[in-house]
């Protein structure tokens, strides 16, 4: 399918789960049925994001809760002293299996990790301590889906109805629709489930995820061999290696690759995070079980709503197309998994999306058993890397998206704490850093417009004279809104304006054109993605 799909709701008053109040939470939101990277990319940049196939888009000037748009620049990311205690602490336990000391005294801290919970220790970073069941319990910072009919649409049958579009936009897309062999590379790797290599693995004998994401070198090591080859191409004796390290080798910062392959095979316990590829993507038992014991125990879930069908719709389905090119990442884009496997056992999960130009953190859930090792906060620092590693390929993929930035919730501003950030302005949709000035300005009024030009405006901007070119899709059929309102048939109206003869029809047939509300769809896609995505006519 060449097209992006959406069934739009309008505005939805629903609970927030940062105050707690009840419909105070307002956004709009629409269905997708399916949708390309490169939408979701621009509709993500205008303030969207989506839970399963649901897309929803805060109105942060009326919600309880402003929600604003966050990203680091991953390949200016700054590590700090707290993360590199919980990098140092993970390196520790793989090393010897030990817990530090003070972490079998004293309780990890709690924090949400968009609607996962991100931990860190207290006191580490100076966030806030979250303490108690009620912290604990459940910030979803994601509205649902409402409870609505919606139509059933027919992939297959859209195509087959609209040869000449679906080819037009074919080619328009080609270069998201390359299907390149796929070749599984230790960056950038993609593999089946944990439990299909089990099965492959119980014949040949070989332990599980033998061949892939081989234990590295020490990073030590590594510049050690590195340094002797030099030394060795220029006839200098090895015994020369036992002289101290130049001051600037020495000085040479930590970088989170170097943290990752910090490893031995001597090490007690062998950590791997693998990459599941869209097409690979299954609810297992081990997820299914992992997912219910993190629902439970950290978001004090009600258990008759935890079943591996609510796992499927919230972690597994996703509307965005599993796409590869030739230039884009190996992995290809689209919405993946980052499976955590210590030794056997699945203790974390990362659902993430690869669009053209970020990584886009969805959800998060791990054991709650290992809330010592900061699972949360080394979840994030797992795929800063892969942006880092993906960018190599693809410099524009140098984003790693957080989800949003509340700061009128306090358990939510330690997103801001990856360095550097830039919030997104709800009016101009332009990227603003993160500075103290913009904290204190939301410390006196929730609802800010972050660009200091008063006369800046969207780029993309949807006037009503847009409207005429919003693509719909009608009875399986592709078209513009204008050639929607054209095919009515109203005797003595042909040559009256579109927007009379859609209130002729409206007053003659009792129907409804959904022209005010696709005006308002419109502004909040963009004049782009209204002439490009399919809004579904009922």
């Amino acid at each position: 399918m060449e097209f992006t799909i959406n069934h739009y709701y309008s505005k939805q008053n629903s609970r927030c789960g940062y105050c707690k109040g009840a419909k105070c939470s307002v956004s709009h939101g629409m269905h997708a049925y399916t949708m390309f990277p490169q939408d979701y990319q621009e509709l993500i940049d205008r303030g969207w994001r989506r839970s399963g196939l649901y897309c929803y888009k805060p109105l942060n000037n009326e919600t309880c809760c402003p929600c604003y748009t966050i990203k680091c620049d991953a390949l200016e990311f700054k590590l700090t002293k707290s993360h590199k205690k919980i990098l140092k602490r993970m390196a520790r336990f793989l090393r010897d299996g030990k817990k530090d000391k003070i972490e079998e005294t004293v309780a990890p801290t709690v924090i949400n990790k968009d609607c996962d919970e991100m931990e860190e220790d207290a006191g580490a970073s100076g966030g806030d301590e979250v303490k108690g069941s009620e912290s604990v319990g459940g910030i979803r910072d994601e509205p649902q889906e409402p409870n609505l009919p919606i139509s059933t649409v027919d992939l297959a049958a859209v195509a087959a109805a609209n040869v000449e579009k679906h080819e037009a936009a074919r080619q328009e897309n080609e270069h998201f629709d390359d299907q390149t062999p796929f070749t599984s590379q230790r960056d950038e790797t993609a593999v089946d489930s944990k439990s299909a290599e089990k099965v492959g693995s119980q014949d040949s004998g070989k332990k599980p995820h033998d061949g892939t994401n081989l234990p590295r070198k020490k990073a030590k090591i590594m510049r050690l061999e590195r340094r002797q080859a030099k030394l060795a191409a220029k006839g200098v004796a090895n015994a020369e290696e036992k002289s101290a390290p130049s001051k600037k080798s020495a000085s040479k910062e930590k970088t989170l690759a170097d943290f990752f392959a910090d490893v031995s095979p001597n090490d007690k316990h062998t950590l791997e995070v693998i990459l599941i590829p869209p097409n690979k993507k299954c609810v297992t038992d081990e997820a299914f079980n992992l997912y219910k014991k993190y629902q439970l125990l950290v978001h004090n879930d009600d258990p008759n709503r935890l079943t591996p069908t609510s796992l499927e719709r919230f972690c597994y389905k996703s509307p965005v197309k599993y796409t590869k090119t030739r230039d884009g990442p190996s992995a290809g884009y689209g919405s993946f998994h980052q499976q955590y496997w210590l030794d056997d056992k699945l203790i974390a999960v990362a659902v993430i999306d690869i669009l053209p130009y970020c990584v886009s953190s969805v959800y998060f859930f791990y054991d709650p058993d290992y809330s010592f090792l900061s699972l949360g906060t080394y979840g994030s620092l797992r795929e800063i890397e892969l942006v880092q590693q993906l960018a190599k390929k693809v410099p524009a993929l140098k984003y790693y998206y957080m989800g949003f930035y509340i700061h009128s919730c306090s358990k939510m501003r330690y997103k801001g704490r990856l360095v550097p950030s830039y919030l997104l302005c709800p009016e101009a949709y332009t990227w603003h850093l993160l500075t103290d000035e913009i904290r204190t300005k939301l410390d006196q009024h929730k609802y800010q417009r972050f660009n200091p030009n008063s006369d800046a405006k969207d780029v993309d901007i949807f006037e009503d004279t847009d409207l005429n070119d919003v693509v719909l899709l009608y009875d399986n059929t592709y078209l513009t809104y204008r050639q929607y309102i054209q095919s009515f048939k109203i005797s003595g109206s042909d040559n009256m304006l579109d927007v009379l003869r859609s209130r002729i029809y409206k007053k003659i047939t009792g129907d409804h054109d959904d022209r005010d509300l696709i005006l308002e769809y419109g502004k909040l896609v963009g004049k782009s993605l209204a002439h490009r995505m399919l809004y579904v006519k009922t």
